[in-house]
């Protein structure tokens, strides 16, 4: 079976974009009832522009694998995988715990896989990919020297694929919790029931920048902690931290990784709505030097964008009201329709209404293990800002 595009909707492919929306495919009327498949996609002159897996459910009604007509079976997936994992080797990663495949950024649509220590999670984001999970086990399993593989396919975007949600086991026997080592710090991650695979392995390199600004002593309020691991890095470097997250499990698991690390006499982590103790603290007078606020994705779509801003400012705001002079502010955002410029602006926002004057120390993004593709603005999800209080 074959797409057409509609005319002028060839150049995008043609610039290494991955992704064909419904109003994009000229034969869409036509092939809407097909069912889930590979198909060729034309230009409107019938030029051939590559194969993709095609969802006439989806928005996303095609996603290029290849663009060349080349065949799709698990010997294609076998090089992809086995060149996703040797481009990982060769990186400067100091954790048993990492990002083996990134989805279309590794030229694997809907497949991403990660590895904690001996074990991987897995998630098959799309029917197309769904449709080869199988063969995909075998070789992750023929490839990677592991004890298990658990399936994490758990999130609600599988719904507009057509597919139901689903975890557990898929190869081995995988434990619910398992320790993982990252830059000389333990922690324990829950494969089964944790946010995302289980650890936010995204903001690695994030962790390894903030320890670097602590001073001894310093005072540290770390707002959506999770299972603890920036304020467990915090509290390593001699700071006393104060951790705030609304799931009481991933605060008990906070617990047990400061225990871990030695530091459970540093943290204090509360299970309490992060909007409400930032409020509540700034107006009881309290005062950090540092202050962390990394939520999860707010918004997946690009109209909760505005309201997403302004819960930022208010995070933002009471924030600032704790800082002094010299004092750091990180802000973090893993949703990709938060852009830099809204991040930006929710920050100008709040230190304008307080009169502080804010310095930019750095700008980070995804480290090298989840890669982005410069034509694909998509992949580009994760922004974090770095500041300094001026006055």
């Amino acid at each position: 079976m074959e797409i057409v595009l509609k005319k002028g909707k060839e150049k995008k492919i043609k610039n290494f974009y991955l992704w064909i929306f419904k109003d994009e495919v000229e034969n869409f009327e036509k092939v809407r009832k097909e069912p889930i498949q590979i198909v060729d996609v034309k230009s409107s002159t019938g030029e051939f522009l590559g194969k993709a897996f095609f969802n006439p459910k989806s928005h996303i009604v095609a996603r290029i694998l290849t663009r060349e007509n080349e065949k799709i079976n698990a010997d294609f997936f076998k090089t992809r995988i086995k060149n996703a994992i040797e481009r990982r080797k060769k990186l400067k990663i100091k954790s048993d715990a990492i990002r083996l495949i990134h989805a279309e950024a590794d030229e694997i649509p809907g497949l991403i896989v990660d590895k904690f220590a001996n074990y991987l999670a897995i998630q098959t984001r799309i029917a197309g990919i769904e449709n080869f999970k199988h063969e995909i086990v075998k070789i992750l399993t023929d490839t990677v020297k592991i004890s298990g593989i658990y399936e994490r396919n758990d999130m609600e975007s599988r719904k507009e694929e057509g597919l139901e949600i689903s975890s557990g086991e898929l190869y081995g026997h995988v434990p619910r919790y398992v320790q993982i080592e990252e830059n000389g710090l333990k922690f324990i991650v829950d494969l089964h029931y944790g946010q995302k695979t289980g650890f936010y392995l995204d903001q690695r390199d994030n962790r390894k920048k903030v320890k670097e600004l602590i001073h001894k002593g310093d005072r540290v309020l770390d707002l959506f902690c999770y299972s603890g691991a920036f304020s467990i890095y915090c509290a390593s470097a001699g700071a006393k931290v104060i951790g705030v997250d609304s799931d009481r499990s991933a605060t008990d698991l906070a617990r047990e990784n400061a225990k871990l690390n030695q530091v459970n006499d540093k943290v204090t982590f509360l299970t309490a709505d992060a909007f409400e103790t930032v409020e509540q603290m700034a107006n009881s007078g309290e005062k950090f030097d540092l202050i962390i606020i990394d939520p999860p994705a707010m918004t997946k779509t690009k109209k909760g964008a505005e309201g997403v801003k302004w819960a930022f400012h208010k995070l933002i705001l009471n924030s600032l009201k704790m800082l002094e002079p010299g004092g750091k502010l990180v802000v973090s955002s893993c949703a990709y329709h938060i852009s830099l410029d809204i991040l930006q602006e929710a920050i100008r926002f709040a230190s304008n209404d307080l009169g502080k004057r804010l310095r930019v120390i750095d700008v980070t993004f995804q480290p090298e293990d989840h890669p982005w593709i410069l034509q694909m603005p998509e992949t580009l999800y994760l922004k974090t800002i770095y500041l300094e209080v001026l006055r």
